[in-house]
Order: structure tokens, then sequence, then C-alpha cells
């Protein structure tokens, strides 16, 4: 990736950090001002790096992004169902149901059924898939930025309506691409006036912003007693969804692009995909599982989750750094890759 896209990767590796302590067991305040924005900015940051050029016919784009996004998220699906029939044989988990059903719901992905018990964060590749399925087929009908722009708002109305009249999870996700693809044209659209957008990388911007989050996501949460939370299909007062939502992306676009530089947090976001798949399904659920057994003894820091949480996250970033080198030296398939090469979600 070139060093001018430093600030992508560098906000990939925040944002995993965020998605990896928004499912630890962290105070609920921080919880729910993590939900506000960090799915949203994923899909924002996902459409700053589309390109329609690269996909000038149907055929070329299913091709590319079955490479990319679908084979990786069938090789991960598998990973993770190995996983859970391992859990299943020790007893680890209870699943009355037929084994072979989440084998099937990988291919079926339709989150929070018994058919993705396995996937945890994954059923977020699916849905990325969905989401640029949708956006090829919009920037292909629309002519114009406006058109673009009108087809966005009436998808992402479309989704909102079905998530507030029926709120059942769709198959590969669809029911929440429809409301994240306006997140992905406005990343889209940044990419085509970020340079117009300059204006808005300053201090008192950010402080602005940060404060219409903070108010916007408080009194979404108070008001209607929902947290934002894609994965179960809960947005809240939807005109206070979307101002936190757009206010939290904008504070946390100007944030990373005022860090000049950070090899930690590049090497996190260049390795997205495998922190997602791994951290809460397989690192969280042993590390739980440890302290149950009181192989830890962490009596004094469940006192405080914030710090429980926090550990959580670090020791999960550290401990998966071998299982990284291992798929990018071994089995590079596993990203859609022949070669040893970048492995952020959504990689071009």
């Amino acid at each position: 990736m070139s060093k001018r896209l430093d600030w992508l990767d560098i906000g990939k590796g925040l944002g995993m950090l965020l998605v990896m302590l928004g499912h630890a067991a962290i105070p609920t305040p921080l919880k729910t001002y993590i939900y506000t924005f960090h799915m949203p900015l994923f899909f924002f940051l996902s459409g700053y790096l589309y390109n329609k050029d690269k996909f000038p016919n149907l055929k070329v784009f299913l091709k590319r992004r079955t490479k990319s996004l679908i084979l990786p998220y069938i090789a991960f699906s598998l990973v993770a169902y190995l996983w859970f029939l391992l859990l299943n044989h020790l007893g680890l988990v209870n699943y009355d149901n037929n084994l072979l059903t989440p084998l099937l719901g990988s291919v079926i992905a339709e989150r929070k059924t018994i058919w993705t018990v396995h996937t945890g964060a994954l059923w977020f590749v699916a849905c990325l898939f969905c989401t640029e399925l949708l956006f090829y087929f919009i920037s292909k009908i629309g002519r114009s930025k406006k058109i673009i722009g009108f087809f966005l708002l009436f998808i992402s109305a479309i989704g909102c309506f079905y998530n507030k009249a029926v709120g059942q999870p769709l198959p590969w996700n669809l029911d929440i691409a429809m409301i994240s693809v306006g997140f992905y044209g406005a990343g889209y659209f940044y990419k085509e006036f970020h340079k117009k957008l300059e204006w808005m990388n300053q201090f008192k911007i950010f402080i602005l912003l940060m404060l219409i989050n903070f108010v916007t996501g408080y009194l979404n949460f108070n008001y209607t007693g929902e947290r934002v939370d894609f994965y179960n299909s809960s947005l809240g007062n939807i005109f206070l969804f979307y101002l936190s939502a757009f206010s939290g992306i904008g504070a946390f676009v100007i944030l990373i692009k005022r860090i000049k530089k950070n090899k930690s947090l590049q090497y996190i976001g260049k390795n997205s995909f495998i922190y997602l798949a791994f951290h809460q399904k397989i690192v969280f659920f042993v590390f739980s599982l440890m302290i149950q057994k009181s192989v830890f003894n962490v009596e004094t820091i469940a006192d405080y989750p914030i710090v429980e949480g926090l550990l959580y996250t670090l020791i999960t970033v550290i401990i998966l750094v071998p299982a990284v080198y291992a798929i990018n030296h071994y089995f590079p398939f596993m990203l859609g890759k022949t070669t040893r090469k970048s492995t952020s979600l959504n990689a071009y």
C-alpha cells in the first residue's frame, strides 16, 4: 500500500482494537460509545478504497471479490467450524442441533442463528461483500454523483425501514448491507472530495464532532434504550443513529490523519482479517475458560472491567502474531493471495 494511504491502515488498526475491546466485558457506557460508530467506520474506510475502474463489468467484480472476500470468508469459517466441533466434543459448548448445520450455515451466512453460532465477527465479511455488490450496481446505474447519492439514500432508507418493521437477519446479512452501503458510499465520496474537505482536519473540528457523537449517542441510548449494534439489528432512533455515526467517523478520520506513523497500528490494520476472524470465538473464549478454571487469578482485575477489557485486547494482539505470520507465509490462500502481501480487509 502506498505511503499516502498509511492513515487507512492506521485507521483499520485502531478500528480493530475498538472491535476487540467492544467484544470484551467492558463498562456499558464505553461499549455504547464504541458501537455508535466503529462498524460504520469500517464500511466507510472500505468505501474509500473502492475503485470502479477496476471493475469494468460484473464478471470482473465477482471474480475479484470472490477471491479477496468470499474465499477467505469460507476458509476462516471452516477453521471456526473445526474449532466449534472440538469445543462441542469436549463439552465446552451446548449445541442441540445437527452438527452439520453450522457447516451449511457458513454458506447461508445468516447471523444470529443456529446456522452461524461458530463464525462470530465473520458476519462482517459476508455483509461487506453484499455492501460492495450493492454499491457496484449503484455506481453502474448512477451516471452522476447526484444519482449515486440518491440511490444510496434510497437503499439506506429501505434498509432502515426493514430493520424497524421486520428486523429479521437476511442471508449474507443483506439487511445490514442495505444500511451500511450508505457509509460505504460516504467513504467513496470522501475520496472524491477529500482535497476540498482538508479544511476540516483541525483540532477544533475534531472536538466539535466528538461532542456531537457523545451527545447524540447518549441521547439515542437513553431515549430508545437500545445500543447501536449491527449484529443484533439494533439502531435506536434512526436520525440520532446517523448523526452519531457520521460525527464519530469524522472525528476518527481527523484523529488518524494526525497520527503520522504507527507501525503497531499499521500492522494490525494490514492483518485485520486475521484479527477479526480469531479474536472473539477463539482467543477470547480461551481466556474466559482459563479464568473460569482459575488458571489465571484475576479476582482483583475483574473489579475493574475496563482494565480486564484492555488486557484481553492487548494480549490478543500479541498472541495472534504467530498466527498472522503463519498464515501470511504458509497459508496465503486463506486470504485469497498466492504470495505474501498486505492482508487488510478490502485490500486492493
